[in-house]
């Protein structure tokens, strides 16, 4: 296990601020630079930064990316609010790809994708076109191959595991994989234990939430709470990624913040708790081994 973070922990200093959270009255300087600041001030393996608060995909950023990212393992996270739309938007199709680009150009291994977003699967909804999805994502994996960069689809409070694992089916395509988010597998009615044991052999990254029991708002979801704290068996995940050889990143990510809470004290809670857990689940990472 390899411990990481996805920008979007900091995603109210980076200049979002999400339905009932509170302002923290400060923003990071320059979220890209102050996101990998966050990083090495960690020791983390890896950092996952999320399109939404980058510069404009340009070679420029391209460089820039693989200079600041430096030893650290680099995901690009793309999609967020409503990525693809279920396959429904060509222009987001065509943002996708240009973000495909940068991330073979600066080094970047893996791109997370989303295909919705839970603002576009309400109760009421019926089940999403899943042929479309494929379609999509099998557009993208065309262009992924090219730049030699892998694809991971994030279940997003958008598919159950049921249906990521049928587009997984469709799309037949050993370059696409499963960035598995904890939290949003509960809010699609999923055991997130059962689920990465599901799609285990598919899993090429994880959000790793816990979050509270409920939430009154459908959209923005339960509020994130540290590790143990929640309702996510955070350990039992683990276990389950572990014995299926999941031996990629593990992102620390925050969505929801309640009050007067610090995020990057949360952050920084959660990566010790990853750190107990690694004698359980995996060899210690570089920052954990140093004397």
């Amino acid at each position: 296990m390899r411990i990481g973070v996805d920008s979007y922990s900091y995603h109210r200093l980076c200049g979002e601020i999400r339905p009932g959270e509170r302002d923290p009255g400060h923003r990071f300087a320059d979220p890209l630079d102050d996101v990998v600041a966050e990083c090495r001030r960690l020791g983390l393996d890896g950092v996952s930064l999320e399109t939404c608060f980058l510069p404009p995909p340009d070679a420029h950023l391209a460089r820039r990316l693989r200079a600041v990212a430096g030893e650290h393992e680099l995901v690009l996270a793309w999609g967020h609010p409503h990525g693809l739309c279920f396959g429904r938007d060509p222009a987001a199709a065509a943002d996708l790809h240009r973000w495909i680009g940068i991330a073979g150009q600066a080094g970047a291994p893996l791109v997370r994708l989303v295909v919705a977003s839970p603002a576009l699967r309400p109760p009421s909804a019926p089940p999403p076109d899943l042929a479309a999805v494929a379609d999509a994502v099998a557009t993208a994996c065309d262009v992924a191959r090219a730049e030699g960069v892998a694809l991971a689809i994030e279940n997003h409070a958008d598919l159950t595991v049921a249906e990521l694992a049928r587009v997984l089916g469709l799309v037949a395509d050993e370059r696409v994989g499963v960035c598995f988010d904890t939290a949003n597998a509960l809010r699609m009615g999923d055991d997130p234990v059962a689920g990465a044991r599901a799609l285990g052999r598919h899993v090429r990254q994880v959000h790793l939430k816990d979050c509270a029991p409920a939430s009154a708002d459908a959209v923005a979801g339960p509020a994130s709470v540290p590790y143990g704290e929640g309702i996510v068996d955070i350990a039992g995940v683990l276990a389950a990624l572990a014995q299926a050889g999941f031996t990629g990143l593990v992102c620390v990510e925050l969505a929801q913040l309640p009050g007067d809470v610090d995020e990057r004290v949360m952050v920084e809670q959660a990566v010790r708790w990853l750190r107990a857990q690694q004698t359980v689940h995996g060899a210690p990472d570089r920052a954990a081994s140093q004397p």
